[in-house]
């Protein structure tokens, strides 16, 4: 069951065209251990020119780690499709539920960036310009911004139960596999956020 867990969130990871790197990387291109205190990898701006250093806290595992540089963007993102759906929803149960959402999402971004400044991660997006599951692509955000009533309504809400679900599967991965006990923690609260959420949502 670990086994078929780590290959669920190693395949959300890899979704978006990239290698399980979104942990930190060190020479060859391998995942730091749970027990080493360091790792060498690219650095953000200049990734084939010299290396930059940082300590990794021991307490995290290579999916931990991965999972912090992953649910960041995801939800950045998501929050600027949150901010459209408070000025352009239609239904104004759908603009009161955004809102209700993007509160949760800004305070769990909080978390996530005070447990990446814990681990000893850089700060940085490996997934830039990804296209990730349950993340809408550039294209997508442009194409919904210039939508509008009903139609803005159900774009929107297919989006954001996909970002939901997605958002679920991976915690519940972290739960399994994860090793910082404050990281799996979040996890366990994401899930059941998420979830009643995902009631929400299906009732308005």
């Amino acid at each position: 069951m670990k086994a078929l867990a780590a290959l669920v969130l190693l395949a959300a990871l890899t979704g978006c065209g990239s290698s399980v790197a979104a942990s930190p990387p060190g020479p060859p291109a391998t995942a730091p251990s749970a027990t080493a205190p360091s790792a060498t990898a690219p650095s953000a701006t200049a990734p084939s020119a010299s290396a930059t250093e940082w300590k990794i806290d021991p307490s995290f595992n290579s999916d931990d780690l991965a999972w912090i540089e992953l649910m960041i963007p995801m939800d950045d993102q998501l929050l600027r499709v949150l901010g459209m759906a408070e000025k352009q929803a239609a239904d104004p149960a759908v603009r009161a539920f955004a809102t209700a959402v993007a509160n949760g999402h800004r305070t769990e971004v909080e978390q996530f960036k005070a447990t990446r400044t814990r681990s000893g991660l850089p700060v940085r997006n490996p997934h830039e310009g990804h296209d990730m599951p349950g993340m809408m692509t550039e294209p997508e955000i442009v194409a919904l911004g210039k939508t509008s009533g009903p139609a803005f309504d159900q774009l929107f809400v297919t989006n954001l139960k996909e970002h939901l679900d997605e958002s679920i599967l991976l915690a519940e991965n972290i739960t399994k596999i994860g090793k910082d006990a404050a990281t799996k923690k979040l996890a366990a609260s994401i899930i059941s956020s998420r979830a009643a959420q995902l009631k929400e949502l299906a009732a308005l």
